[in-house]
């Protein structure tokens, strides 16, 4: 063997993982130090373009910043071209680590970027063509040129994904943080920077320029376990096999956090649209926290079911304290977000308040999305994907017609945000009871488990919607007194849920965990509240 290579590949055994530690059960608290650090992370990332979409909207107005809300649905679906082989590589991936076969290993890598190159250009060449010769309300507002960067946006995505989760499967979480710390951080400050000289184009070129330095990121991160070249192989087939029920699924979810926005932009027009932005906004910053948790949980649980002999027992424990917390803490944050949500918009931007209803009615989706997701990784790892294609059919359908009916009885977005909301909880109820029957949780046991987890939600609601109704308003309106029965409202709330929701969280040990996340103004302050306490759960 030469010697450059000789030294490449002891370079590369250097740092690849022991197979002891890749295979090896997680330890509780470093489960809980990854999920909460990447969370941690990510909402750093998102209040950098919660900043952005703020001061754009301000500066562009609800006509204009709806336009910047369309193109990104275009980036959004190019995310989906990849029909499942993206799913597939999650899934396929570990079993070949814990096995510690490096030829099958990098046989299916290889042929998971062959696929999702081939299929991402072809997505790309459709969205040119269209935009060639096609005739659209997206062609209209942005032409060829804008079409061709919102796809180039996509393909970086979607190639940075492939790297990201191979890493993720090494056990290195650090590279999907750091990787969306880029492109968030790059592609919200020069877009934000670019706003004011070139409208809605500055941040559609702001966040090509962060993908790609991101992308460049992921690639330099990744150099050693993710290859660079594709291979068409038998595995090519195997991984949209395997993917393509949890790409469905994930694609109807996609559909579902999108097409409530291409109803309001078919039938109401730019402006609502530009209205709604704002919920979508908080939405996706809220989801953050349980997407996160299940972006971690996911290869853990595919690792300990494998190594337990496909024993669904193996793994109920640590689903069941995930969805436990998530119950507790998603709820308090969707207040909260309801709660604030009013004034914010009052005083940075007063051109949006007719969106004001749709928003507060939106942030509790994030409620039932978290459980939807966690439930369909756990279904997927039990390997019981075909559930979620009939699940997925009957989701969309639901929330289509939900979000139509409110548009055609002239209930406008507040309606379509109730209708998505309602779509949101009813898809979740029926997933979390397809999960729990897939770990062999009894009738009467699942039933109690969907009690437990929605009374946050119901309490969250109840009292965000009595504190914005029934607690008395200032003598003087204004900023001042929005701010004074802001900060009234979030005590009285922060009280009264932590009060409800205490025997709920017996038994979790939220302080201790949080005294132990890798995050330092976090940690210390729960660490300095905790002083002088008895030892046990909050």
């Amino acid at each position: 063997m030469p010697l450059r290579r000789r030294a490449t590949r002891t370079r590369a055994a250097r740092r690849q993982p022991p197979l002891s530690e890749v295979a090896s059960p997680v330890h509780p608290r470093k489960f809980i130090r990854d999920s909460v650090g990447y969370a941690f992370s990510q909402y750093v990332v998102r209040a950098t373009l919660m900043l952005r979409g703020l001061i754009a909207a301000r500066l562009l107005g609800p006509t204009t910043y709806g336009t910047w809300n369309a193109i990104q649905i275009l980036m959004d679906y190019g995310n989906l071209a990849t029909m499942g082989s993206q799913q597939g590589l999650d899934q396929l991936v570990p079993p070949r680590i814990v096995a510690d076969d490096p030829v099958a290993l990098r046989r299916v890598k290889r042929a998971a970027l062959f696929n999702i190159s081939l299929l991402t250009g072809i997505f790309m060449l459709a969205c040119l063509a269209a935009g060639q010769f096609g005739s659209s309300r997206m062609l209209h507002m942005w032409g060829p040129l804008g079409i061709g960067a919102a796809v180039l946006c996509a393909l970086t995505t979607n190639l940075a994904y492939y790297q990201t989760s191979i890493m993720r499967s090494h056990g290195d979480i650090s590279t999907a943080s750091g990787w969306m710390a880029v492109q968030g951080g790059v592609g919200g400050i020069l877009g934000l920077a670019l706003v004011r000289p070139m409208g809605a184009w500055g941040l559609l070129l702001g966040w090509l320029v962060g993908c790609v330095a991101a992308y460049v990121f992921s690639s330099v991160r990744s150099r050693e376990f993710a290859p660079r070249l594709p291979k068409p192989a038998n595995e090519s087939f195997d991984l949209i096999q395997v993917g393509f029920p949890m790409y469905l699924y994930n694609a109807s979810t996609q559909v579902m956090r999108n097409l409530d926005r291409l109803i309001i932009l078919h039938f109401l027009g730019t402006d609502s649209l530009g209205y709604y932005s704002l919920s979508v906004m908080a939405l996706t910053f809220l989801l953050y926290l349980p997407d996160s948790v299940t972006y971690v949980l996911y290869p853990q649980l595919l690792r300990d079911f494998g190594m337990s002999g496909r024993n669904a027992a193996s793994i109920r424990p640590r689903v069941e304290r995930v969805l436990r917390l998530s119950s507790v803490m998603v709820p308090a944050l969707c207040g909260a977000a309801y709660l604030i949500s009013k004034p914010v918009v009052q005083i940075l931007l007063p051109k949006f308040l007719p969106g004001v209803d749709a928003l507060r009615v939106l942030c509790f989706g994030a409620v039932a999305l978290a459980f939807t997701g966690l439930s369909s990784v756990v279904l997927m790892t039990l390997g019981r994907q075909l559930m979620l294609m009939p699940a997925a059919l009957f989701s969309v359908a639901l929330y289509a017609g939900l979000d139509l009916v409110a548009v055609r009885t002239g209930h406008g977005i507040t309606g379509v945000a109730w209708g998505t909301l309602t779509a949101y909880l009813l898809n979740s109820v029926m997933m979390l009871l397809m999960a729990q029957a897939g770990l062999e949780i009894g009738a009467r046991q699942s039933l109690a488990t969907l009690l437990r987890v929605y009374t946050p939600f119901a309490l969250s609601l109840g009292l965000a919607v009595g504190l914005t109704r029934f607690l008395p308003r200032p003598a003087h309106p204004g900023a001042v007194g929005s701010l004074v029965r802001l900060g009234v409202s979030l005590a009285i709330y922060s009280l009264v849920y932590s009060l409800g929701v205490r025997p709920l969280t017996r038994g979790l040990g939220i302080r201790r965990a949080l005294s132990e996340f890798d995050v330092p103004i976090v940690g210390a302050l729960v660490r300095r509240i905790g002083r002088g306490r008895p030892r046990g759960d909050a």
